[in-house]
């Protein structure tokens, strides 16, 4: 066999725009603590209107007094729970000088991807722990602390991606008056793009018509609220409020902690620290996928 020369990877890894991190917006952490899990409590203002009587014209007289101001912002406790994403490879000793760069970089690689499936699925280390999640059915509580809650299906049965969009953004702007997320698996995409329903915006964003925020994530898997698989040809999508998110710095392992003296390899580890929440909204809908016909 030949000698072949033994080079770097001359590849330069770009990651996919439009992702998760890249969205929601980062707030300053003050502190570690982020990473035992958060409590805040959420206000999600719904109004009203009044009048004043005595300045009130209806046009067939005067109206009657009006009624009482009440309450209407729903107040509540929430919470988000953290989790790890990680990269570990096992090399010989006589890669020593690369080790760290080489789990840096791995982990640069993977960690969008990961970070979008757990926030999707709720699910780290194969155990549904991430809190809140988008793909949810049931409501989670610890104390009185909500960590999460319940899409809520605004469209069923794979309707055509324009019809399904226009009603989930609806019901967005009902519950949350705001700018919020939309979150679509990426093999949607073409589909929304095929409908002129995504643009790129001055800031580089890709937003709807309504000009909400749109999240495509390479981790998003396109799964029902009760986790199941979307039918060939449909995908699930949801909306939430405003989200926000925390995450550590990179941690790599020491190489004197990570040689494996009894089979003479370095086990090297990168890891970071994610932790992810929205506000109010949490809502989905069930799209077809393909282009229009007419």
């Amino acid at each position: 066999m030949a000698a072949r020369q033994l080079v770097d990877l001359p590849a330069v890894f770009t990651p996919l725009p439009y992702g998760l991190w890249d969205t929601v917006q980062h707030p300053a952490a003050n502190g570690p603590h982020w990473q035992q899990g958060i409590t805040w409590i959420e206000r999600c203002p719904t109004g009203d209107t009044t009048y004043d009587e005595c300045l009130a014209v209806t046009g067939t007289g005067s109206p009657p007094e009006p009624p009482a101001k009440t309450a209407n912002v729903e107040q509540g406790s929430r919470g988000a729970t953290s989790f790890t994403v990680y990269a570990e490879f096992e090399c010989s000793p006589v890669g020593l000088g690369e080790a760290e760069s080489i789990a840096s970089a791995a982990l640069a690689r993977v960690e969008q991807a990961q970070v979008e499936a757990a926030f999707w699925t709720g699910v780290a280390g194969g155990q549904d722990v991430v809190f809140p999640h988008l793909a949810a059915d049931a409501e989670v509580v610890d104390g009185d602390v909500v960590l999460q809650t319940v899409a809520s299906p605004v469209v069923t049965g794979g309707a055509d991606v324009a019809q399904a969009l226009g009603a989930l953004e609806q019901e967005l702007a009902a519950c949350y008056s705001g700018q919020g997320l939309i979150h679509v698996p990426r093999s949607a995409l073409p589909t929304l793009a095929a409908w002129k329903l995504a643009r790129v915006d001055d800031d580089g964003r890709l937003v709807t018509p309504a000009g909400n925020l749109i999240v495509a994530g390479t981790g998003y898997t396109g799964s029902a609220p009760d986790g199941t698989a979307a039918a060939a040809g449909t995908a699930w999508i949801y909306a939430t409020g405003a989200a926000w998110g925390y995450r550590s710095d990179p941690y790599v392992s020491r190489l004197r902690d990570s040689l494996d003296r009894t089979s003479n390899t370095i086990r090297m580890l990168a890891e970071r620290t994610y932790l992810l929440g929205f506000e109010c909204c949490h809502l989905a809908a069930h799209i077809a996928l393909g282009v229009p016909t007419e």
